[in-house]
């Protein structure tokens, strides 16, 4: 049998302040460590500010691969973002509010060192770590997964056969957690970290930095494991009605709160068990190196063809 040819990929990570980039291998689901470059990024900067960070960036990783026969760029980037067209849509003012209506691949494609035009694909933060988490875990024979990111927000990914699946009725409009009704908000405003010091401040008049400050000190202040028992119990019984619909086989976690997962990971396994849920939950360890993986997908054909029309407008 003839070996496929192995097909390069630049993937990139763009976060709230930062952008990461990397060649990857995608036949051998591997990053190509020497091509990995990041940068921080000023994001309330100009235009073009922006641009020639996240090009300075690529170009780094460009230059790295050399001789290296690359198919395009895929992208990891959070919305509000018109994906099938490449354009921003971030409302002027807040992050990245300079790019708001810019169509990327044309503003960024003339900073690039390649000596050819770079082809460039777009698919959700959430959804490409989701897609990555997926892919890197095919051996284990999950077939529908839910990936959830806990950070600054509440990111998820419902994957089925390594597809997202956005639309239907086994999954939340636009296959997104983070605006369902819950309590006195969004779910975005409780699993999140402001959610977390929220909670902390609430019950006892203190202001923490963050989650990671409190999980220090878990072991000894008793309001801080009140705080993540009350946050696991609360995430299970939030999450319980979509992993049933979904006839979920595995719970991924990833995201800067997964690393405190031991300090709420026995009230969310108890949750689920009281809603009768007896799936396996994972902590990633990929992070932000799943994003970049991820993202990659969008140049599988099988894949774009699969998702190119159900990917968010906004």
């Amino acid at each position: 049998m003839a070996h496929q040819k192995e097909t390069y990929v630049i993937g990139v990570d763009i976060g709230g302040t930062h952008i990461s980039s990397a060649v990857v291998a995608v036949q051998e689901k591997r990053i190509i460590d020497h091509t990995y470059a990041t940068s921080h990024v000023a994001n309330l900067e100009s235009l073009e500010s922006i641009m020639q960070t996240w090009a300075n960036t690529l170009n780094k990783t460009i230059e790295a691969a050399q001789e290296i026969p690359l198919l395009g760029i895929a992208y990891a980037i959070p919305g509000p973002f018109d994906y099938k067209e490449g354009v921003a849509k971030y409302p002027e003012g807040f992050k990245y509010g300079a790019l708001y209506q810019t169509k990327i691949e044309e503003n960024l494609n003339p900073l690039l060192s390649h000596s050819s035009y770079l082809p460039m694909r777009f698919l959700n933060d959430a959804t490409s770590f989701a897609v990555g988490e997926a892919w890197l875990s095919e051996a284990d024979g999950n077939k529908r997964q839910l990936c959830i990111t806990l950070g600054t927000g509440l990111g998820a990914g419902f994957i089925e056969n390594g597809i997202p699946i956005v639309t239907g009725n086994t999954v939340p409009p636009n296959g997104c957690l983070w605006d369902i009704l819950h309590e006195d908000g969004m779910a975005d405003d409780y699993f999140s970290t402001r959610g977390i010091i929220r909670a902390y401040h609430e019950a006892t008049g203190k202001n923490a930095k963050g989650v990671k400050e409190l999980a220090d000190s878990f072991d000894t202040d008793i309001k801080v494991k009140e705080v993540f028992d009350a946050f696991g119990n609360n995430l299970g019984d939030f999450l319980a009605p979509w992993l049933k619909t979904f006839q979920t086989d595995v719970l991924v976690l990833g995201g800067n709160i997964s690393k405190a997962y031991f300090c709420f990971g026995n009230a969310l396994q108890e949750s689920l068990n009281k809603n009768n849920l007896t799936i396996p939950i994972k902590i990633s360890h990929h992070m932000e190196k799943g994003a970049i993986m991820g993202c990659t997908q969008a140049f599988n054909s099988n894949f774009w063809e699969h998702v190119k029309d159900n990917l968010p407008k906004i």
